[in-house]
C-alpha cells in the first residue's frame, strides 16, 4: 500500500511537470506566431482561435500546487498576457481595452482552478506573491501605452535574466522614458504603482537609472505623460 501511494505521488508529480512544460512550449509558440514588433495580430488569432483556446484551457486547469515559486511566477505572467489577448479577441472589433465593460475588474477567467479578474490575477495573485517591479514591464494590458509585448513566453529557467533584460530594454526606449534637456517624462505606470518603485531613500529616477545605459541627471524634474489606451494591434498604422 505504501509502495502504491509513493508510485501515485511520483506519477502525479511527473504529470504536473509534463503539463507545465507543455504550457510553456505552447505559450512560446503562440507569442512567436502572433506577436510582431511588440504588437499583437488579434485578427489572425481570431481566425486561428484553436491555439488561444487551447492555452486558456491549460491556464484553467494548470496545477500550481507543488510548483516552485519561479515556475508559478512565470506561469502567472504568461497567463495574464494570454488572457488579456483572449478578451480582446472575443470582443473584436474594439479600439482599446476600455471599450469592453469590466475588462480588468469584472470579467472573470479560470486560472489554475480559480475564477479571477485580470486585476485580481495581477494584484492579488502575482504581485502579492512576487512583489517584483520589473513585472510592470512585461505585463501588457492590450494598449499602446504598455511596454511592447514580448514575442516569447517567460519560462522558469531563464525568468530572472529575461525580466532583467526586458526591463533594461523598456527603460531605454525613447518614447517610454522621454528625456529632454531638464525634464524626464515617464509612463503613468510609475504614478499608479508608485510604492512599487520608491521608498524613503529611493526616487523614481533612482529606479529608472538602475537600468539606463545613459543615466538621467539627478537634477531632472520627473513628470508623467498621458497613457495611450489605443489597442496594440499589429494591423493598425501604429508602430513602436
Amino acid at each position: 500500500m505504501k509502495f502504491l501511494s509513493t508510485l501515485l505521488l511520483v506519477l502525479a508529480t511527473n504529470l504536473s511537470y509534463a503539463q507545465s512544460d507543455e504550457f510553456f512550449v505552447n505559450a512560446n509558440q503562440f507569442f512567436q506566431t502572433y506577436v510582431k514588433h511588440g504588437l499583437v495580430d488579434y485578427e489572425y488569432i481570431k481566425v486561428n482561435s484553436r491555439s488561444i483556446n487551447q492555452l486558456t484551457d491549460q491556464i484553467a486547469n494548470y496545477l500550481v500546487t507543488g510548483k516552485d515559486p519561479v515556475t508559478q511566477k512565470a506561469f502567472y505572467t504568461n497567463a495574464y498576457n494570454i488572457l488579456v489577448i483572449k478578451q480582446v479577441v472575443d470582443n473584436l472589433p474594439i479600439n482599446g481595452p476600455w471599450d469592453v465593460d469590466g475588462f480588468f475588474d469584472t470579467n472573470e477567467f479560470e486560472v489554475a482552478g480559480r475564477m479571477v479578474t485580470l486585476d485580481e490575477l495581477e494584484k492579488d495573485i502575482l504581485f502579492s506573491a512576487f512583489p517584483d517591479p520589473r513585472l510592470h514591464f512585461v505585463l501588457v494590458c492590450a494598449a499602446i501605452g504598455c511596454p511592447p509585448i514580448a514575442n516569447y513566453a517567460f519560462v522558469p529557467d531563464s525568468l530572472e535574466s529575461t525580466l532583467e533584460n526586458k526591463t533594461i530594454e523598456v527603460l531605454n526606449i525613447d518614447w517610454y522614458v522621454r528625456v529632454s534637456k531638464r525634464q524626464t517624462a515617464v509612463s503613468q505606470v510609475f504614478e499608479w504603482y508608485r510604492p512599487d518603485f520608491v521608498n524613503d531613500t529611493t526616487t523614481i529616477l533612482d529606479y529608472v537609472n538602475q537600468y539606463r545605459i545613459i543615466k538621467i541627471p539627478s537634477s531632472h524634474e520627473v513628470t508623467t505623460y498621458e497613457y495611450n489606451w489605443e489597442l496594440n494591434d499589429s494591423n493598425s498604422e501604429f508602430r513602436y
